[in-house]
């Protein structure tokens, strides 16, 4: 009886060890997430590399180098997919100085403030 109890001790122990792997795995993502400023807003301008996106607190200029990921829709996206007034967020690594872009994700294409088709 002995023997049945502590095998049956070690099977929960292991399985208990695994789950709280498992959960510590999942939740690495978030972790890691929260190492990045998000800037939320839309395209302005792209210029010798630099991004200018209108915020609400006024524009910003956010610089992109080649390790920059951009992605739209969860595909690979080029710099020439950030067209005027497409709604961006942008992730910075926390107390980056320069703004170096980490990641671009694109959005829609927003309708220009005073620009109406007729």
């Amino acid at each position: 009886m002995k023997r049945l109890v502590c095998s049956l001790s070690r099977r929960t122990a292991g399985w208990h060890s695994g789950f709280v792997l498992l959960a510590f795995a999942a939740l690495a993502p978030a972790f890691a997430h929260g190492d990045f400023d998000h800037i939320r807003g839309t395209v302005v301008r792209v210029t010798n590399h630099v991004l200018t996106m209108k915020t609400t607190k006024g524009n910003v200029d956010v610089r992109l180098d080649n390790h920059t990921d951009l992605t739209r829709n969860d595909q690979k996206a080029q710099l020439a997919d950030l067209k005027r007034d497409a709604r961006v967020i942008v992730d910075v690594p926390k107390g980056d100085k320069e703004l170096v872009a980490h990641s671009v994700r694109i959005g829609t294409v927003t309708p220009a403030a005073g620009h109406h088709k007729h």
